[in-house]
């Protein structure tokens, strides 16, 4: 049975690189397409009463000069309310009222009549500012809603300074905000189309990016396989000849060349081991491990493992204790369960110190098993347990050297549970031991 599809670390890290590249380049985009936007928004208002608060200053200064004497002779009472005229003119957009310091209409000249009981009626309630342009919604009888009205006053002055009066410009800008709302609107809907297409464009942007990385890690994985599967050849042809020689001549060779006999099949041992578990991890990235399914019963499969290391552990003083059940049956490939336990074994076994103890633990759970592989080394702190699974990673460098370790044996156990459909996680606190979590389905 052929490995089937998934995640490896490397895959996962590249995907959650695409999606934060992704997410990165569409809130870039998102916020250039949104600011620009806005500002075009904001610029256009801006833009709009900029041109209401001219027209009103104009009108206003206009109509001061040319009421200014009108103003002047109703101080001096040669004209009274009898005398008032409102002009009317539908056709403007603008229309003023000229009062007097008591707040007495003294002329004007209007667009709309129905406003003018409610504009005078709030001119004379309201201490509005020297020429400054502010906005007023009005309550109007038979109108469905307020009336929205820009207002500016503009003060009338005599010749020796004295307050004349005022004149008040105003017009309905209900239109022209109605406008700016409506194209707020349109605003915010291009943007959310923006923002749709911005997430489109950085996902597309994100994946060019990482397509040379992506290059880089195929040839990479290929480098790899091919090395160590040209690798094995030559170093079992090595093991062997030196087995031969240490076998026929072992007892004509001196000591120091025994020993350097021993140290070269030690190390052409070690590093068979690490081309066989490299072009395993190279063939798990390419999805290319086949599974051997059958029944395989744990227990079996544990204590031979444990047999098998015994030796080691004693010469040591570690001990190795052993909870296990009767039986427990999965179905999975048996030599590859049996390279993931021996890796974790391997791996207490590395950092449990002299006299020290590794219990493994296999209990049923849910449909499945548990083991789990606890030593009661010097611990890990957080940093270390999340990087435990990483290849090449070694929590103790110097004491990995010393056995032979090369930080791939927990990549090797992961890569094989999850695909058998479990797995695996690292429990551990500095100066606590740590405990290896294998979780197998039924």
């Amino acid at each position: 049975m052929k490995q089937q599809p998934g995640r490896s670390p490397i895959d996962h890290e590249l995907r959650t690189g695409r999606r934060r590249l992704a997410i990165g380049y569409a809130a870039g985009m998102a916020v250039a397409l949104c600011a620009v936007l806005l500002g075009g928004y904001f610029l256009h208002s801006a833009m709009v009463k900029q041109s209401l608060s001219a027209e009103l200053a104009q009108l206003s200064q206009r109509e001061a000069e040319v009421h200014k004497p009108d103003l002047e002779a109703w101080i001096e009472g040669a004209i009274d309310s009898a005398d008032v005229s409102i002009g009317y003119r539908p056709h403007r957009t603008a229309f003023y009222y000229i009062m007097s310091p008591e707040a007495e209409l003294v002329h004007g000249n209007e667009t709309q009549p129905e406003l003018r009981e409610a504009v005078l009626d709030h001119l004379k309630t309201q201490d509005l500012p020297r020429d400054e342009v502010v906005f007023h919604d009005l309550e109007v009888d038979g109108a469905d809603k307020p009336v929205r009205l820009a207002l500016l006053r503009h003060p009338v002055t005599g010749a020796d300074g004295a307050y004349l009066g005022s004149v008040y410009a105003a017009t309905n800008v209900g239109g022209a905000l109605a406008h700016l709302d409506q194209l707020l609107t349109v605003i915010f809907a291009l943007a959310l189309g923006f923002v749709g297409l911005a997430g489109v464009g950085g996902w597309w942007m994100a994946d060019r990016s990482l397509l040379p990385l992506r290059r880089a890690l195929q040839q990479q994985r290929a480098f790899i396989a091919d090395a160590s599967h040209e690798l094995r050849g030559p170093l079992m042809v090595m093991q062997t000849a030196l087995a031969i020689v240490e076998r026929e001549a072992g007892d004509r060779l001196g000591d120091f060349h025994r020993q350097s006999l021993a140290d070269a099949r030690a190390e052409t041992r070690r590093l068979g081991d690490l081309a066989a578990q490299m072009l395993l991890l190279a063939r798990a990235d390419a999805r290319a491990l086949e599974l051997q399914a059958e029944s395989v019963d744990l227990v079996t499969l544990i204590e031979r493992q444990i047999r098998l290391r015994q030796q080691h552990a004693e010469a040591k003083g570690q001990t190795l204790a052993a909870d296990l059940p009767t039986h427990a049956q999965v179905t999975g490939d048996a030599d590859l369960l049996a390279q993931a336990v021996r890796a974790g074994l391997d791996n207490a076994l590395l950092y449990t110190p002299r006299d020290g103890r590794i219990a493994l633990t296999l209990a049923s759970e849910g449909a499945g098993w548990r083991l789990e592989i606890a030593d009661d080394g010097p611990g890990m702190d957080a940093e270390a347990v999340a990087r435990a699974f990483s290849r090449f990673y070694r929590a103790d460098k110097a004491r990995a050297r010393e056995g032979g370790g090369a930080g791939l044996g927990l990549s090797i156990t992961r890569e094989i549970i999850e695909l058998h459909g479990g797995r695996a996680r690292i429990e551990s606190r500095p100066g606590a031991g740590t405990t290896l979590v294998l979780t197998l389905p039924g």
